[in-house]
């Protein structure tokens, strides 16, 4: 039996944030202040989200976790420390490139902040990795999926309707069109009607004509959508 993964949606967001930002920061021009600023908003932007996933962990997941296996906390306590220092070397890096007013310092600094989100991209996908095996694994253990749900939905509940708009757009990009079909289907099912129009308006925002016309004729397979 396949068990609910409270971990794909936003880990899969995640990853679409790293990948976009790795390509955009080394097709950067550093010497060209104006194309640089593209790429240090995406930067800030991919820093504040995981600090923010880190967060919601730290106050809902670890907790349940820590009821069964507390040496398993500790050691992603110590995970989200190192994360923690990767983060603030990449907000200094920022500060110091805005801060620089030669050419030549602005390219080294543009350089320096790659190889530091390289080295913050490898750290988190190794980690999001773990979190999904380890984590789950304790979670299905002594959790239902319906206890994990409501766990799930205590999170989601906490987040500012700014973050979780954002969150969700990566999340249409990041998922698979069975993985957004199905998101919407709940959401229509389950939700009062001004929210699935909200997500349906930002399907057709976020997806290419391709991937949203598949989602369309998923959510159209035998019935009809307004």
């Amino acid at each position: 039996m396949t068990r609910y993964n409270i971990f794909n949606q936003v880990h899969k967001a995640l990853k679409a944030m790293l990948y976009e930002s790795s390509l955009i920061l080394q097709q950067t021009n550093f010497a060209d202040t104006e194309e640089a600023e593209t790429a240090l908003e995406k930067v800030k932007q991919v820093v504040d989200m995981f600090d923010s996933h880190a967060a919601h962990e730290d106050e809902f997941i670890l907790p349940v976790i820590g009821k069964y296996e507390p040496s398993v906390v500790d050691a992603f306590d110590q995970e989200h420390e190192k994360d923690h220092a990767l983060t603030e070397k990449l907000r200094g890096l920022l500060v110091a490139y805005r801060h620089a007013l030669k050419t030549e310092v602005k390219t080294e600094t543009g350089q320096a902040i790659l190889n530091a989100f390289i080295e913050f991209m490898i750290f988190n996908l190794e980690h999001m990795a773990k979190e999904e095996t380890v984590l789950n694994k304790i979670l299905w253990r002594y959790y239902t999926d319906a206890e994990i749900q409501v766990l799930s939905q205590k999170i989601v509940s906490s987040i500012s309707p700014c973050e979780q708009e954002m969150t969700s757009a990566w999340m249409m990009r990041g998922l698979s069109i069975k993985e957004i079909s199905s998101w919407l289907k709940a959401v229509e099912k389950n939700a009062p009607a001004p929210v699935f129009s909200k997500l349906f308006s930002l399907a057709e925002k976020e997806l290419p004509n391709d991937r949203f016309r598949k989602v369309l004729e998923n959510l159209t397979e035998g019935t009809m959508v307004a």
